[in-house]
């Protein structure tokens, strides 16, 4: 093997194990919530996403949050219109991030202030009702679905991420993004792998889960 192939080979299997640790770090924290409140993850309206949100921010170690959680915690929320936000976006700007094909993405402009950073400079964002993003190594390249941004799938009723929804035989990451350049494939089981190596790369992250 090159030098170059050699690197990027170390490099891939950095990122998967940080990927892999995420989620048991997020395993822990719903673990945390349920214990500590006797409540798994119940989906609802979009507008009342942050409180989750922050159940899950209060048991980790967070640098940075673009939501005011001692506010929405504080039980005056669930009736406002608006999220009490810190007026900071924390995920990648639009078009700064790529999928596997180099093709640059972004989100929905109502999800983006539900991100923060961790102490090791990993970006979370929590997107689309039950879909968490992990960039591994932050602000730091390659930015690239697949190679250091991973997604987690949260379902109601669970105590940890699930793997694949178990609800419907598929999952679509990002599936809130607006068209163009940001529209996402649906995975299944059946493709995963195929997308991981050779499409977008939000196959890989259920990929790395079932190995």
């Amino acid at each position: 093997m090159t030098l170059p192939a050699v690197i990027n080979k170390t490099q891939e299997k950095q990122f998967k194990t940080a990927f892999k640790k995420q989620y048991s770090v997020f395993a822990q924290a719903m673990q945390r919530v349920y214990i500590e409140d006797g409540e798994t993850y119940e989906q609802v309206e979009w507008i009342q996403m942050p409180i989750y949100f922050c159940k899950l921010l209060a048991q980790q170690k967070v640098m940075k949050s673009g939501v005011k959680c001692e506010e929405v915690l504080a039980g005056g929320y669930k009736n406002n219109l608006e999220w009490p936000t810190t007026g900071k976006k924390y995920w990648h700007k639009e078009g700064k991030w790529y999928d596997k094909k180099g093709n640059p993405q972004g989100l929905n402009g109502g999800y983006e202030a539900l991100s923060y950073i961790l102490p090791d400079g990993a970006l979370v964002n929590y997107n689309c009702s039950r879909q968490i993003f992990i960039d591994v190594n932050g602000y730091k390249k390659p930015n690239t679905i697949g190679k250091d941004i991973f997604f987690l799938l949260v379902e109601s009723k669970h105590m940890v991420p699930t793997i694949m929804s178990t609800t419907t035989s598929y999952v679509r990451p990002n599936g809130c993004s607006i068209g163009g350049t940001n529209a996402t494939p649906i995975l299944t089981k059946d493709n995963i792998e195929e997308d991981c190596k050779s499409g977008s790369g939000w196959g890989c992250s259920l990929l790395y889960l079932l190995e």
